[in-house]
């Protein structure tokens, strides 16, 4: 466990990122439905436009992304080179 530290945590990372990203992307189409149906506060003329979110509109998605790939591949790359060798 100790040694694949890293590549577990980095994992974890780049894991979450991915789950924080579709989380918007759901949130974001339940929103633009309910603005299509009249149903949202302040709905507008009710025109549809297809849901769209960028990686970047989220804060901590492209951070998480980053870490997470860094944390596995110091990982990778600290368990190949080995003190001593």
């Amino acid at each position: 466990m100790k040694e694949r530290f890293f590549e577990i945590i980095g994992t974890i990372f780049v894991i979450f990122s991915g789950v924080l990203h579709t989380l918007e992307r759901c949130a974001n189409f339940v929103a633009s439905g309910l603005s299509a149906q009249g149903l949202a506060v302040f709905a507008g003329d009710g025109s549809v436009s297809k849901p769209w979110v960028d990686p970047k509109d989220n804060v901590f998605v492209i951070p998480f992304l980053v870490i997470g790939i860094v944390a596995f591949l110091y990982g990778f790359v600290r368990n190949f080179i080995k003190p001593g060798h």
